[in-house]
């Protein structure tokens, strides 16, 4: 028991130094958290000496300046960002970095104004820098841990949600909802309630959120004009500022978040941008903490820090632009693409509708015609044996015709499913030749009357089928034992021979099998007729896809589906002619 316990324990561990190992040699974590880390930590160093730059009143007003202009160019691209998006965490990151504009400004107005009054400045400046700061990490921290789930866009269209976004939490309870049980329900309910519910939610929050954060830090900022809050500032202590390590720790804590989310693996670059910024944060509230008075190395240093991180912030801003871009340009050569597409298979379609009404048609009538005509005649079946062939053809016709519509229904419902048995392939080649030798009254690959002969070849041999019977051997007693769907297969031989015969009128056919010696079997149909139009070429075995004035298209289609599905592949090429190849394999899994 305690051997079991020891056991488990050394697996846990062993799973957390494994997990922590790929944490830490993560990309991002290396290239956006510990690379930046090293020059901030040597900006860190350089700032513990207060001498080493030392600026003035004036230059902290232009600083200041620019982190007016920087946070409000944050401001209002993160919220065009999020209204191109409809993405709440952008939303909320904009009204934040908007209102801190507005703190910085205030701050910069009243530090211009009272330049002359030093005491003043000394109290002041920090006290509105905590404001804005305190604001910053608070506001950063909630949208990280409120706003940032992977939550479908916003649409009035409940159809257009897409549930693959939808947070993992909201999908799990509502899969346990006991107050269904049937599937379609709980997605309805999932679909047409949760998101709404949620995105409601979060609007009502959202403006809660930022009023009170916006009020708190204006009240700060205001009462700084005539109050000094307690150890604002110290002069006989290292920790010169302590009111910077909330900040500092709320920051920390937003990082922190933002990998535990994996926020981190979101493609748009405005949360790389977002991870580089509280690093920049983090450092900038450190060295400021330890600024022993105004306008020393560190305070100025901190400043400077704070605009480094508002222009990462428009960088990312601007690459994510960028990226959003090239996305919706690609995304609208997609629609395009498959604009046309659609465009094609209606036109196939169509196309198809009208083949299949002729196909249909042309073996009906016969049938339809001459059984009325033979209802009304009295005599023996020899009298009419000639109409009883061309209605007994014309249903042959019809049935297959019906029997490829259905195999072309089953193959895109992926539900073509084969009845493997072993048999010989020679065999079903051979029955193949004794039903064209019967079709054509003998004029048989024998016979002296055909324009047309069919030659049928194994290892080298020429094999003749007897035509004494229709179950008669072949004349060389040869055998291929294959394991396979023996119906559809003789469909496949069947309809390709029959295309080779349509478009031949006279010369010969080759059928080739060869055995591989590798697990598979290669049969080729050879003609020498007109060929295959160029222009369908390369979609020769597409549906609805045909190059003579009969046919549903549909033949080259199953036969492509059916060879595939058996493990084989199914090809063609034009020499003199056309010839179609296709592979078996010998054995199946299916039967061992």
């Amino acid at each position: 028991m305690a051997s079991s316990r020891n056991n488990n324990n050394y697996s846990h561990f062993s799973k957390s130094i494994s997990a922590f190992l790929d944490f830490m040699t993560n990309p991002t974590f290396l290239f956006y958290t510990i690379l930046p880390t090293i020059p901030l930590l040597f900006l860190a160093v350089l700032s513990a000496d207060p001498y080493l730059w030392v600026g003035s009143e004036i230059h902290h007003f232009y600083i200041e300046l620019f982190a007016v202009v920087f946070s409000a160019v944050i401001g209002f691209y993160y919220i065009l960002h999020a209204r191109n998006l409809n993405d709440r965490f952008s939303l909320f990151i904009g009204i934040g970095f908007s209102a801190s504009a507005a703190l910085d400004l205030f701050h910069v107005i009243i530090s211009y104004s009272m330049m002359e009054n030093v005491e003043f400045l000394k109290y002041f400046i920090p006290q509105t820098w905590f404001a804005g700061r305190i604001f910053l990490s608070i506001m950063l921290l909630i949208g990280i841990a409120k706003y940032s789930y992977f939550l479908p866009p916003v649409t009035k269209d409940k159809s257009k949600w897409d549930m693959t976004s939808t947070p993992d939490r909201i999908r799990q309870i509502s899969l346990k909802d006991e107050r269904s049980n049937n599937k379609k329900q709980v997605l309805d309910f999932l679909v047409n309630k949760i998101p709404y519910l949620k995105i409601e939610t979060m609007q009502k929050n959202l403006l809660i959120y930022v009023v009170i954060l916006a009020s708190l830090a204006t009240i700060v900022a205001y009462t700084s004009l005539f109050v000094i809050y307690p150890a604002s500032f110290l002069d006989d202590y290292s920790l010169h500022r302590p009111y910077e390590i909330p900040p500092l720790i709320l920051f920390s804590i937003a990082l922190v978040l933002f990998y535990k989310k994996k926020l981190y693996l979101k493609k748009d670059v405005i949360y790389k941008g977002i991870l580089v910024y509280l690093i920049v944060d983090i450092f900038s509230q450190v060295i400021m903490s330890y600024s022993t008075a105004p306008f020393d190395t560190a305070h100025n240093m901190a400043h400077v820090l704070k605009n480094i991180g508002y222009f990462v912030n428009i960088i990312a801003l601007a690459l994510s632009g960028i990226q959003y871009t090239v996305a919706l340009r690609e995304r609208n050569k997609t629609i395009q693409s498959q604009y046309e597409k659609i465009k094609y298979s209606e036109k196939i379609k169509d196309e198809f509708i009208n083949i299949a009404a002729h196909e249909l048609r042309t073996p009906i009538q016969p049938i339809l015609a001459l059984s009325l005509f033979l209802s009304d005649k009295k005599g023996t079946l020899e009298e009419y044996k000639d109409h009883i062939d061309i209605i007994a053809k014309s249903s042959k016709r019809l049935q297959k015709l019906a029997e490829e519509i259905l195999d072309a229904s089953k193959i895109e419902s992926h539900s073509l499913n084969l009845d493997i048995e072993r048999f010989d392939l020679v065999e079903v080649i051979c029955n193949l030749l004794r039903e064209y030798h019967s079709s054509h009254n003998g004029n048989n690959n024998n016979g002296d009357d055909s324009n047309l002969s069919i030659k049928f070849t194994y290892k080298g041999k020429e094999i003749i089928p007897s035509f004494d019977s229709y179950n008669g051997n072949n004349n060389n007693n040869e055998t291929i034992f294959i394991h396979a769907d023996k119906n559809r297969i003789a469909r496949v031989l069947s309809n390709l021979l029959s295309n080779a015969i349509k478009f031949t009128t006279k010369g010969k056919i080759d059928i080739i099998v060869q055995n591989d010696n590798d697990g598979y079997i290669t049969i080729k149909i050879r003609d020498y007729g007109t060929g295959i139009d160029k222009d369908i070429l390369p979609r020769l075995f597409d549906k609805f896809v045909t190059g003579s004035a009969s046919g549903t298209g549909l033949g080259l289609y199953i036969c492509k589906n059916i060879i595939e599905t058996h493990g084989g592949k199914i090809w063609t090429g034009y020499n003199q002619g056309t010839t179609f190849t296709f592979t078996l394999p010998i054995s199946n899994h299916k039967m061992s």
